[in-house]
C-alpha cells in the first residue's frame, strides 16, 4: 500500500448559502465513496436537509445514509442591521425531519462564550472561543462543521471514534468523531471536501483580494497532486 493518496477538494467562490446544492452534492457522492453512513448537517434553518432528503435520500444509492440535524440553541440572538432576526427552523420542516426519522439536536455551541450577567464580571469558555477564531481562518462554515459533530455526539446520535461527514452551506469535512470533553484530544478531520476559497462573508474579500484568476476559475492553470499521482483507498 503506497503510504498516501491524492483526492481533489472544491473551492467555493464566495460564502453563504448559494453554495449549498454543489455542497451537498459534494457530500453525498463522497459519502458513497468513502461508504459512510452518516451525514451531519448544521443547518439553521432546516434547509440543507430537507434538500438532502427531497434530492438525494430517495435515490437508491444513498438509501443507507443517516442524516443528522444540528441547529442553533434555544435563545440564540440573530441581528441584521441592528434588527432582531428570527432564525428558526419552521414547524413544518420539522414535521418533514421527524417523519423520516432525522434527529434535530440543539444545544449551547461549545466555543460560545458564557456572558456573564455583569460588565466586570468575567466571561466563561472565552479559551474555546478562541479555538472557533483559529478554525474561521479556513472559513465560517467550518468552526460550525467541528461543533455539529462534537454536539451530535455528545447527544449519542453519532458514536464515539465513528467516521462521519459534516457540512454547512458551504464547507464539508470527514471527521473521526469525539465527544466536546474529549474534543481536543480525539476528533480528527480526515479530509476536506469543500471549503470557500473567497472569504465574502466572514472577511468580505473579493475576487481580486483572494488571487483567484480567471485561468483557476475556468480550469486552465496546472494542478498537480500535492500527495503524488492517483488515489489509493482511504481510511473508512
Amino acid at each position: 500500500m503506497r503510504p498516501h493518496f491524492a483526492t481533489s477538494i472544491t473551492y467555493f467562490l464566495q460564502e453563504g448559502r448559494e453554495n449549498l446544492p454543489e455542497c451537498l452534492k459534494i457530500v453525498f457522492q463522497s459519502a458513497k465513496q468513502q461508504s459512510i453512513e452518516k451525514i451531519v448537517i448544521f443547518t439553521a434553518r432546516g434547509e440543507g436537509v430537507q434538500m438532502a432528503l427531497e434530492t438525494f435520500c430517495p435515490l437508491e444509492e444513498y438509501r443507507n445514509i443517516q442524516l443528522v440535524a444540528v441547529t442553533f440553541p434555544q435563545g440564540k440572538e440573530f441581528t441584521h442591521e441592528n434588527k432582531p432576526l428570527d432564525v428558526r427552523i419552521p414547524d413544518e420542516t420539522k414535521k418533514l425531519l421527524a417523519n423520516h426519522n432525522v434527529p434535530i439536536i440543539r444545544a449551547h455551541l461549545p466555543f460560545d462564550p458564557i456572558a456573564p450577567p455583569f460588565s466586570d464580571r468575567g466571561v466563561l469558555a472565552q479559551d474555546l472561543s478562541l479555538v472557533e477564531s483559529a478554525l474561521n481562518i479556513f472559513g465560517g462554515g467550518m468552526s460550525l462543521c467541528v461543533q455539529a459533530v462534537v454536539l451530535a455526539c455528545d447527544a449519542g446520535a453519532v458514536e464515539l471514534g465513528e467516521h462521519v461527514i459534516a457540512m454547512t452551506s458551504d464547507t464539508a469535512i470527514l471527521v473521526q468523531a469525539a465527544a466536546t470533553r474529549r474534543m481536543l484530544r480525539e476528533l480528527v478531520v480526515r479530509e476536506i471536501l469543500c471549503k470557500p476559497a473567497i472569504l465574502s462573508i466572514g472577511r468580505k474579500e473579493s475576487q481580486i483580494e483572494g488571487r483567484i484568476s480567471p485561468k483557476m476559475i475556468e480550469g486552465e492553470a496546472d494542478q498537480k497532486p500535492l500527495l503524488g499521482e492517483g488515489k489509493a483507498d482511504t481510511a473508512k
